[in-house]
């Protein structure tokens, strides 16, 4: 074969992916024709044939307005801009390995500080997945570990704008770097991962930011064994009832070996459920996080959100959510409670997917004197703080190919 033809080939092969790509996240009456004629497009006689590439991106209109003297009149702030951009391929290595990689491109995703511009392409999962057997797979890599069930769903498949400040600031133990073992049975299922850590990502096994070691456990229970249900928030018009129940705990600790330099012990813990009816589901988690440094005093700090949504027809949803964030007085002083509220409206183009999606969302927050607040100042990716009283506007526009 000739360069040339070599060239259109690829080309060729590499069209044909991203459109079973496109397949994915489609609703449930012709996603499975779309994944099949996938095969079709099978061009190279090589590995390139097994990859799927996905993509998607979360982009809006944004408006905030809050009463901050110091900054005068000034005190709104609108604009454009994305809320998630995500680029994902995954293959078959074997005929029992598969292996994940995804980019992300957007300040508003973990481990990006949420006011600072980035469009510079950043590693998120990158992990092999070895099924050892029916129940049991070995997840190797740099991945989300199991820990909050709402972490663990994808801004794609969520309902808000924005995930919760609670999660965010407690919950929210960004990715790591280790293996995971998971397993289970028809109405379970259970994760254990020895890891360098919560927010180790993309760093280097002398990086001061690991933990000398972690260990990550995850346990849930689920009413039926339909579980990839709850692997998005929306529960459709027609569903049946199901609910799940779950909990996670990290333990890390710090300082025994270079080159961390605090010497602490670290514990994160949550709680959490969903219930899910015809067209309506509520949700609610709680999380913890334990500070122990060596010679010093421990400190907590607690959050929880409590949120649900219903369809008005096939295709409208509304939703609500509640979150409150109660840190430890010597983490931060004097204001240590925030609150805040949320809630909106969802339009999907394509009934039962989460492929194209519409949103308006207004958001408050609580929170009362976070200028003078030392150790939190109520930023979040949907507030930015420094006010008595704050509200949101968010118009998003959601596609996932």
């Amino acid at each position: 074969m000739n360069k040339l033809a070599q060239i259109s080939a690829i080309t060729i092969a590499s069209s044909a992916g991203l459109a079973a790509a496109g397949s994915l996240d489609l609703d449930r009456a012709y996603a499975s024709e779309l994944r099949s004629d996938a095969g079709a497009y099978s061009v190279l006689n090589s590995n390139a044939s097994n990859i799927t590439v996905s993509a998607g991106f979360r982009f809006g209109y944004n408006a905030n307005f809050r009463d901050n003297d110091s900054l005068g009149d000034d005190d709104t702030t609108i604009g454009f801009g994305f809320q998630t951009t995500e680029i994902r391929v995954s293959g078959q290595v074997t005929d029992s390995i598969t292996a994940t990689m995804s980019f992300g491109f957007n300040e508003y995703l973990y481990g990006i500080d949420p006011f600072e511009d980035s469009d510079t392409a950043y590693l998120e999962d990158a992990y092999a997945d070895w099924a050892i057997n029916d129940t049991f797979t070995l997840r190797m890599g740099q991945f989300i570990q199991s820990f909050s069930a709402g972490r663990s769903i994808s801004e794609f498949h969520g309902t808000n704008v924005f995930r919760s400040g609670a999660e965010q600031e407690v919950g929210d133990v960004g990715f790591t770097q280790g293996v995971e073992a998971h397993f289970g049975g028809d109405t379970w299922s259970g994760a254990i991962g020895f890891t360098d850590g919560p927010d180790t990502d993309g760093a280097d096994f002398a990086d001061s930011s690991e933990a000398d070691w972690a260990l990550n456990a995850r346990f849930d229970f689920f009413s039926d064994s339909d579980k990839a249900r709850f692997d998005h928030r929306a529960s459709w018009r027609g569903s049946s009832n199901a609910w799940r129940l779950g909990g996670g705990l990290i333990y890390a600790t710090y300082g025994s070996t270079n080159p961390t330099p605090s010497d602490r012990d670290d514990l994160w813990y949550t709680i959490d459920g969903a219930y899910q009816g015809d067209g309506w589901q509520i949700n609610a988690a709680f999380f913890g996080m334990n500070t122990d440094p060596d010679g010093g005093s421990d400190t907590d700090t607690t959050a929880f959100e409590v949120g649900g949504s219903m369809f008005f027809n096939d295709q409208t949803e509304g939703y609500a959510r509640f979150d409150m964030i109660m840190f430890d007085d010597a983490v931060v002083s004097p204001e240590d409670t925030f609150s805040f509220l949320a809630g909106g409206v969802n339009h999907y183009l394509v009934p039962e997917s989460h492929a194209a999606r519409l949103t308006a969302e207004l958001g408050y927050s609580f929170q009362d004197g976070a200028a003078q607040t030392s150790g939190f100042d109520g930023e979040t990716s949907a507030f930015l703080g420094d006010s008595d009283g704050e509200f949101t506007l968010s118009l998003m526009a959601q596609f996932m190919f």
